[in-house]
């Protein structure tokens, strides 16, 4: 038998990436969770075995690399972003390459810990089911024609299924009439991406309650993230337009942020511009709609668009055209969910003001210090464990007090014309604790996985305050937006 015949047939590859969109063996990750206790009890070492379950989660960056290789092989396009051209084969590699830099990274690492921990408390709030039905509309946060590269309110094209709060995030970016999102046959340098420093407007009425304007953006992309990112949002801004809805718009260009936390801001207005920072591999912008103001603990919300014209180039393809109705396109004054592949076009700048008038970020500073400490410590455990396997236990302590200090000089350094982070003080306070407890401490305090389950408990349980705070600042009535959505629904 040749090599040729032992590939999938066109029709077989798309048979086969239609059954592994079917598929989540990230699950199986969870299970890692159970090898925790053997860690911390000599009694329960037999459980050590379920850490291998972690490894799962690569599936996360294997599924698109090997879906890539089975649409090279399918018979025409098979899946509604096939027209989209996210670079070649050589920027695929790149971004690849680019993971281990992201995975050495502990920032980058504890926040993906936590994402997926968070998931599952996100999962308990709800009682075992997320919620998967609309429950506000929003103007898009562009204004023009973007094309939707990721996500959709159905599992099989969504952004990220797993980790929960990203379910019904969105990626999107410009392309031309090629499908490109650059010119052809140009450098991926960043700032010739269609899409690169293009407006991000607040998609509703609300109250800024956090923002990062200082971390590291490339100057190149084509699947390259910077190694040193603070976050894996990079640049972001997170406004509160409800008791319990959220918007995160994020990978914003550095200094870029127009609006600081506690400040209000009106549907349409300008609060960044479009970037490449945090885990990008182009220019581009993710936005997501969540029930919570902490990015880790948040369960993801399926949007609803208003004002919004739906082009979908793939209506060949029958989840499309059912998709985007048998024209291709949606009734244009109707609110609509949006899914990759499409093109959507935003027709109004302003829309009607919505009632924010209890909220309040009052007192978040010193909320927010708390969480960046617990997630301070975390990291410290991180790279406790990692350094101490190569060096001496005064030695680690001495690095983690290094890392304290460069974190509060960043902090300093900064400026005072960038927008400000609240509780940015917090994670380097988190540092210096662990830098003492591994220099000073007590051998029974110095334990790397205790260090990183102490700062996720202190963390979730900082954040659910934080959420019910700023859910009692909104108030439990009716908010502008909801009385207009229910008066509609009765006409």
């Amino acid at each position: 038998m040749t090599g040729a015949d032992r590939e999938p047939s066109g029709d077989r590859a798309t048979e086969v990436r239609r059954r592994l969109r079917e598929l989540d063996p990230a699950r199986v990750g969870f299970l890692g969770v159970l090898s925790v206790p053997g860690y911390l009890f000599e009694s329960l070492e037999f459980m050590r075995p379920f850490a291998l379950c972690f490894l799962a989660f690569f599936w996360v960056w294997i599924g698109p690399l090997l879906d890539y290789a089975l649409a090279r092989r399918a018979d025409g396009p098979a899946e509604p972003t096939d027209w989209i051209h996210m670079g070649d084969r050589g920027e695929w590699l790149v971004a690849y390459l680019s993971i281990p830099l992201a995975v050495l990274n502990p920032l980058a690492m504890v926040q993906d810990l936590f994402q997926l921990a968070g998931s599952a408390v996100a999962v308990v709030r709800y009682r075992g089911s997320i919620p998967a039905s609309p429950r506000s509309a929003y103007r898009l946060p562009v204004a023009g024609t973007w094309t939707v590269v990721n996500g959709s309110t159905e599992k099989d094209h969504s952004h990220s299924w797993f980790p929960a709060n990203q379910r019904y995030a969105y990626d999107l970016v410009v392309t031309d009439d090629d499908g490109r999102t650059r010119p052809e046959g140009t450098d991926p340098a960043t700032a010739d991406y269609y899409c690169y420093d293009e407006p991000v407007l607040a998609p509703a009425d609300g109250v800024v309650v956090d923002a990062l304007d200082t971390d590291l953006e490339p100057a190149r992309a084509g699947g390259f993230s910077h190694p040193l990112k603070r976050d894996i949002r990079g640049n972001y801004v997170t406004i509160q337009h409800g008791p319990e809805e959220y918007s995160c718009l994020a990978h914003l260009v550095p200094g870029s942020v127009a609006a600081s936390p506690g400040e209000r801001v009106a549907r349409g207005q300008p609060v960044g511009r479009v970037g490449h920072s945090g885990n990008s591999s182009e220019p581009h912008l993710h936005c997501q709609f969540q029930d919570h103001p902490v990015f880790e603990m948040a369960a993801g919300q399926p949007p609803l668009f208003e004002n919004v014209t739906v082009e979908s180039p793939w209506t060949d393809d029958a989840a499309g055209a059912s998709a985007a109705g048998p024209d291709g396109e949606r009734p244009p004054d109707d609110a609509t969910t949006i899914t990759a592949g499409q093109r959507v076009t935003s027709r109004a700048d302003e829309g009607p003001e919505d009632d924010v008038d209890g909220a309040t970020t009052a007192g978040r500073e010193a909320v927010a210090a708390a969480e960046r400490a617990a997630f301070g410590v975390a990291v410290g455990g991180v790279v406790a464990f990692a350094a101490g396997l190569a060096v001496p236990r005064i030695a680690v302590g001495i690095g983690l007090a290094g890392l304290a200090v460069v974190g509060l000089a960043i902090r300093v350094l900064a400026g005072t014309d960038r927008v400000r982070r609240p509780g940015g003080l917090g994670a380097p306070l988190g540092l210096g604790l662990v830098a003492a407890l591994w220099t000073v401490g007590p051998a029974t305090v110095r334990s790397p996985a205790g260090l990183v389950l102490a700062g996720f408990a202190v963390y979730t349980l900082v954040a659910t305050v934080d959420r019910y705070r700023l859910k009692r600042a909104f108030g439990t009535g009716e908010t502008a937006r909801e009385s207009r959505r229910r008066a509609g629904s009765n006409a």
